[in-house]
């Protein structure tokens, strides 16, 4: 069994699209998956599903609009607990903070630069769509893919500074921490959403194949 845990508000937990990335995961990963609100994280779940991988979701919600990071079980299941995992946008954010990386929105918008989502944090520089990822330090979560991969991105923000812990994987023209590694422990974060990926743009696909071909080799 793998776990994917929403990140999102309690209002927003019950959304379609999480059932959606869920079947994404379970076809990759090859094992069923069970979608959690991370409030419903806690060690006596983990220790009776022993579960191998955990993926942590994005949301629409603003970063410091909910209470995540003051939610003790889901926040040790981070840091505390052996088990491989990986995040995913604002699961990327939430995992980074938790070794000390510094969060933050993107910036303002230029005069005359066009505003790709006005509904969401108008004004302010968004990650919207397919982009260009550079990968900056080769890890085996790229293997057989280029130095430069395609993704979806629906971001406003980012990881401004990552913590001591972890290292640098990838990053793209308006945002520095696209992807991240901790350097002794099998946790990842792309700020892009590779359980959204497609068939004209599958390079998502084979950063979750190689990220559970990792966790399946693992041992704890």
């Amino acid at each position: 069994m793998i776990w994917y845990v929403v990140t999102d508000s309690e209002e927003n937990r019950r959304s379609s699209a999480f059932y959606n990335h869920k079947l994404v995961l379970e076809k990759i990963s090859g094992d069923c998956c069970l979608i959690l609100h991370y409030k419903q994280v806690n060690k006596e779940l983990f220790s009776e599903h022993h579960p191998w991988a955990i993926c942590h979701s994005g949301g629409s919600a603003m970063y410091d609009d909910y209470d995540v990071l003051q939610t003790e079980e889901y926040c040790s299941c981070i840091s505390k607990w052996d088990v491989p995992q990986i995040g995913f946008c604002g699961g990327h954010q939430i995992i980074s903070a938790q070794f000390g990386s510094k969060i933050g929105p993107l910036r303002q918008l230029k005069d005359n630069e066009p505003d790709l989502n006005q509904w969401y944090c108008p004004g302010q520089l968004k990650e919207w769509g397919i982009y260009p990822v550079h990968i900056v330090k080769r890890d085996p979560i790229f293997e057989g893919l280029g130095d430069t991969i395609k993704v979806q991105e629906y971001h406003s923000w980012e990881v401004k500074e990552l913590g001591s812990e972890l290292l640098l994987l990838a990053s793209s023209e308006n945002c520095k921490v696209q992807a991240f590694v901790h350097s002794k422990k099998p946790i990842y974060g792309t700020q892009f959403h590779p359980e959204q990926s497609s068939d004209n743009y599958p390079d998502g696909f084979k950063v979750l194949e190689n990220f559970f071909n990792l966790a399946r080799n693992y041992k704890a």
